[in-house]
């Protein structure tokens, strides 16, 4: 399972393994809270989210450190988010990210997400996404709508039951989020887009 990468850049920057241990202890204690509040034994969950019994004990014990993707199964499982479980700061009026700033979290090998925003309650989820030449991921489906903004290389969209989309640098894709969905990048180059979801998903 991978692990999951900070980025936070400039003179102020902390020190990453020390970062990963205190997101890794808040992210389990969340993890368990939840589960526990909602009278969920860790069997119960593995048989919602998929993962292992093993797994999600080490988890919750601050041991492991999902990907972004177990994560989401994760959340999903309890009715939450990934966002709101990594970031569960009380919800702003306002959120400003700068650009040297912001968590990334491995999607899967080679594909990773920054969130571009701090706030946990809000309408939309906007993210900026990087995959390397060749990376595909796919999405089962989830609610609301997804829009995908093009800002460097080469992205196909295939949507279950529509003809594959192929997208440039400037493009824009909107699209019904609960079709089953699979994003790739050209075998070529590297492509870095912005997914905005609402509701958020992740």
């Amino acid at each position: 399972m991978a692990v999951m990468k900070v980025r936070i850049t400039g003179e102020h920057a902390p020190d990453l393994v020390d970062e990963r241990e205190e997101v890794s202890v808040a992210l389990g204690a969340a993890l368990r809270k939840l589960r526990k509040a909602q009278g969920l034994t860790l069997r119960q969950m593995t048989a919602r989210c998929g993962l292992s019994q093993p797994f999600l004990s080490q988890i919750e014990n601050g041991k492991a450190m999902p990907s972004l993707l177990a994560l989401h199964h994760v959340a999903r499982a309890l009715g939450t988010t990934a966002n709101e479980l990594l970031q569960p700061q009380a919800g702003t009026e306002v959120s400003l990210v700068r650009s040297y700033e912001g968590d990334v979290y491995e999607l899967t090998e080679g594909a990773a997400t920054r969130f571009l925003t701090s706030r946990s309650a809000r309408m939309i989820e906007p993210n900026e996404v990087v995959f390397e030449p060749g990376v595909s991921t796919e999405n089962s489906g989830h609610a609301g709508e997804e829009f995908v903004y093009i800002l460097e290389g080469r992205l196909r969209v295939d949507l279950e039951g529509y003809d594959s989309v192929e997208l440039g640098q400037g493009d824009v894709y909107l699209y019904p989020a609960s079709i089953r969905h699979t994003l790739s990048a050209d075998d070529s180059r590297a492509c870095r887009f912005l997914v905005i979801t609402s509701p958020p998903s992740f």
